[in-house]
């Protein structure tokens, strides 16, 4: 496909920086560099340095803080294998999900803006995961509301998000992916900012919002002051009892 060609070429062409894990390494683009293949109204947030034009663009060609410390939890602490199916939602460069892949697991990659997907997260995908692997990935473009209607019930083993929850107004559509796509024993992970400010959302306000829809319990696996305050939740299914 020409996704496949043009991940081939930018892994072969375009430069590179390595995310060094305790048990792997992952490669990924160097920020900058694809911006100059961007069309239309992402064309436009690139040439005026926006990292977010609500319901145009969602930041999604930057490498976020949050998705790095996603990525280093994912790696030191789930256990993935062949058999495990994880969902990255507003995946962007998809750090945390090419820890998944390198271990063996099918990855379903998401994210707004589908040229996001075709110029960052496909050739990331392509550097980093083994071809019988990176065959079983999907990638998959669009609103959240929309992707709701295209998942399948309870498939996966582990949900992942970084910096997506900066906006209050789409909390529900997100707790509602969790609800319709995660299995009974599943886990989600949220990895976002205590606050985000001047735009309104943060872990606090997340937190509200899952006590008050009342399907999953969350509670916090990781905080670092380093920079502005980030923080990973964990969610599990207020229904199946795993103790913490």
């Amino acid at each position: 496909t020409r996704a496949t060609l043009l991940s081939e070429q930018v892994h072969e062409s375009l430069e590179k920086t390595v995310l060094d894990l305790t048990s792997m390494k992952v490669e990924f683009l160097v920020s900058g560099q694809m911006e100059q293949l961007l069309k239309g109204d992402l064309k436009e947030a690139a040439d005026e340095n926006l990292d977010l034009v609500p319901s145009v663009y969602e930041g999604g060609m930057k490498i976020w803080e949050c998705s790095i410390d996603l990525a280093e939890y994912v790696e030191s602490s789930l256990t993935i294998d062949e058999d495990t199916r994880i969902l990255e939602l507003g995946c962007g460069a998809g750090l945390p999900g090419h820890v998944g892949g390198m271990r063996g697991a099918t990855v379903h990659f998401q994210d707004y803006n589908k040229q996001v997907l075709d110029l960052v997260t496909i050739p990331n995908a392509f550097a980093n995961i083994g071809s019988e692997v990176y065959r079983r990935c999907r990638f998959l473009a669009g609103d959240w509301s929309v992707l709701l209607e295209h998942l399948k019930e309870q498939c996966y083993d582990f949900i992942l998000t970084s910096e997506t929850i900066y906006s209050s107004a789409t909390y529900q559509d997100l707790i509602e992916i969790f609800k319709k796509s995660l299995k009974p024993h599943g886990l989600i992970l949220v990895a976002a900012k205590t606050c985000y400010f001047g735009v309104g959302g943060g872990t606090r306000q997340f937190e509200e919002t899952v006590a008050s829809d009342g399907t999953f319990k969350s509670r916090v696996v990781f905080v670092t002051d380093t920079g502005v305050q980030r923080e990973i939740l964990e969610l599990r299914r207020k229904s199946v009892d795993a103790s913490y």
